[in-house]
């Protein structure tokens, strides 16, 4: 098979490809005697079937099988001698099928190098959470007030006072999180200023797209005009697509972390996580990791892990600071 490499970017890469008749006979070939072992057809024992039949009987499902079987090939085998890692599963196009010939191009989006220049001792400052006044509390009471399910339960003092607790203690864990959310963006920041990568569009817009038809199955679109909808949409693509593109470019950065590192994930780590997963579902342990292990899914479950050990060695070794003193603004004595 005749391969062409077409390097598009930094890290797209496109694959001329061209099958010529013989390899096409010789799949054709394989794929018959692999039908002709099973199939049954009146007036022939199993395994009989001659291979003229064969082909014109199931001309379509060779047809297919010798395009996804030489697809798969091609890209497979270019994969592992160019020690391609694909980010994202790949794009085929272009395709022409004749029985002298098969060509296509196959597209695909490889996993980035990144470089990190600092991922340890990043500077963060200390933020202290808001202070939560009696005011705030009031004007939260008095929201619930407006709404009558809640009007009866407050009237009492006594329950007043306790809705007034409860109020005050969601208030406070609201602003500890605001805190806490502003120094982890203090941190990212620190990181994606010190990581240099290209930006695989190909995974953010998939991830995106996947977020935009999430979101769309779960809201009530009735009503709603054709148009309406695909507004709508591209208006939550791009609200998705930011989310995506900061959630990959953390991802990446962790999983070269990791590599620096030399993280490895031990099967009593992995075992924890499958008897959290298992108690919240209520099924046995054995059954849910059978079921991981079905579905592929351990791998993800042990990158998971994986990116989370990462994630502990920044946070372990964060530098931070009470207060940044800006010069000229030093206290006189």
């Amino acid at each position: 098979m005749k391969i062409d490499i077409n390097k598009k970017g930094e890290i797209e890469i496109e694959l001329i490809c061209e099958a010529d008749k013989k390899e096409i006979e010789e799949e054709k070939n394989r794929i018959v005697k692999e039908i002709k072992k099973d199939v049954e057809i009146e007036g022939f024992r199993k395994g009989k079937v001659p291979e003229n039949i064969i082909e014109k009987r199931f001309t379509d499902k060779i047809k297919e099988e010798i395009l996804k079987n030489i697809i798969s090939k091609a890209y497979f085998q270019t994969v592992k001698k160019e020690n391609f890692i694909p980010i994202v599963e790949p794009e085929i196009y272009d395709v022409e099928f004749t029985d002298d010939k098969l060509s296509f191009k196959i597209e695909m989006e490889l996993k980035p190098k990144v470089e990190i220049k600092k991922y340890k001792g990043i500077t963060v400052r200390k933020v202290e959470q808001k202070d939560v006044k009696e005011e705030d509390v009031e004007n939260a009471l008095r929201e619930f007030e407006k709404r009558p399910e809640f009007a009866s339960s407050i009237i009492d003092l006594e329950k007043r006072q306790m809705w007034k607790k409860r109020i005050r203690e969601e208030l406070e864990e609201k602003e500890k999180n605001n805190a806490k959310m502003e120094e982890e963006k203090q941190l990212w920041d620190g990181l994606f200023k010190n990581a240099k990568f290209p930006i695989p569009e190909k995974l953010i817009n998939k991830r995106a797209s996947k977020y935009t038809e999430d979101y769309l199955r779960r809201v009530n679109l009735n009503g709603k005009t054709k148009e309406e909808i695909e507004s709508y949409a591209k208006e939550l693509f791009k609200i998705f697509r930011s989310y995506a593109e900061e959630e990959v470019k953390k991802y990446l950065i962790l999983d070269k972390i990791a590599e620096i590192e030399n993280i490895k994930v031990e099967e009593s780590e992995l075992n924890e996580k499958i008897e959290i997963f298992s108690r919240t579902i209520g099924k046995p342990f054995e059954e849910v990791k059978k079921e991981l292990e079905k579905k592929g899914e351990i791998e993800n479950l042990k990158d998971e892990i994986k990116i989370g050990k990462a994630y502990r060695i920044i946070k372990e070794n964060v530098n931070y600071i009470e207060k940044i003193v800006v010069p000229g603004q030093e206290r006189k004595t």
